[in-house]
């Protein structure tokens, strides 16, 4: 299914499966936590279900180092930085095609389970990045047997905006510093936020900050006053703080079934001054398509990245044209503005 906003004055394709309005409409906000509400008895109910299956498998797969031309790996960052940080393993040899761009992940539920996207974050810095999440390491293959103390602890710390933003400020100063293995291999032009559901608020959060130029939200949106968003702990982005935002804006959404996606097109809706585009995958449901390897979300955040921080026209096309990439196929739903 395709949708393109009328603000963007485009057609969509002839393979379209049906059109849905112009301008989406936010649908009930949803109150259930993710686990909380039976798969509905429908295809994509079981395909959310089952991918939910899936999700519960990722801990337990080994590491891979990303299918993109630099070969990556994580670790603990250096100098007492509670973050992971994933790279190329050359950085050098890496840093010769063009300086490395700096992506900073806001992990979902706002936890601090660095590695709880560890195959999304190999595969963005497998592709000329260093992608830094905070927290530690805390599952898959490299995660420490945890005792009871610290699984308390890990639960009662949250990542922040503040947190992903001492990221950035972490990377420069090592860009900076002679000696460190960063050093003067960093774009500081080149910086990008993300983040998965509660994640994806920090993220929104920590784009406000001048240095950052590109935002993507996975399976997230700012929520309406009240309900969750007075819940102890949550970020306090609010709907009015989308008028601050200056930058390009990606939301990466897992259709109804994905609880985010109400607030998603809600705020799609109120972005009025910077380019915004939304992917919407049915089915995908809350978990979205990013934590496996080689995830269809991140695929999509490559292009935009790619796009946005390098001028990339070839994964423009992923996002631009009446005939782009993902208006033509079927499993995605697109709403857009700002972009032709």
């Amino acid at each position: 299914m395709i949708v393109i906003s009328s603000a963007a004055l485009l057609v969509p394709s002839a393979d379209a499966q049906a059109v849905a309005p112009a301008n989406p409409q936010r649908p009930a906000a949803a109150s259930a936590q993710p686990g909380a509400r039976p798969a509905p008895p429908t295809a994509l109910g079981q395909k959310e279900a089952a991918r939910g299956a899936l999700f519960a498998a990722i801990g337990k797969m080994p590491d891979i180092p990303g299918s993109g031309p630099f070969p990556a790996t994580y670790d603990m960052a250096a100098g007492g930085l509670v973050d992971v940080v994933y790279q190329p393993k050359d950085l050098a040899e890496a840093a010769k095609v063009r300086k490395l761009g700096v992506y900073v992940w806001g992990n979902g539920g706002c936890g601090t389970d660095a590695t709880s996207a560890r195959f999304h974050l190999i595969e963005i810095a497998s592709r000329g990045y260093v992608a830094i999440a905070p927290g530690r390491i805390q599952s898959g293959p490299k995660a420490p047997e945890r005792t009871g103390a610290s699984s308390r602890e890990a639960t009662q710390e949250r990542a922040t905006a503040a947190k992903m933003l001492a990221a950035v400020d972490w990377i420069l100063a090592e860009n900076q510093k002679q000696g460190s293995p960063y050093y003067q291999l960093i774009d500081p032009s080149r910086i990008a936020v993300s983040g998965h559901s509660c994640g994806g608020l920090i993220a929104l959060e920590a784009s406000l900050d001048p240095r950052v130029k590109v935002l993507v939200l996975e399976n997230s949106g700012v929520l309406q006053a009240g309900g969750m968003a007075s819940a102890p702990g949550m970020p306090s982005i609010a709907k009015a703080d989308l008028d601050k935002l200056r930058i390009p804006v990606l939301y990466i959404n897992g259709g109804p079934e994905d609880m985010a996606e109400p607030n998603a097109l809600d705020d799609f809706n109120r972005i009025t001054k910077v380019p915004v585009f939304v992917a919407d995958h049915p089915g995908a449901g809350h978990g979205g398509l990013f934590a496996e390897p080689h995830g269809e979300a991140t695929k999509v955040e490559l292009d935009w990245l790619a796009w946005r921080l390098f001028g990339d026209q070839v994964a423009a096309r992923t996002f631009e044209g009446d005939d782009c990439v993902l208006c033509r196929d079927f499993r995605w739903t697109v709403h857009r503005k700002g972009i032709r």
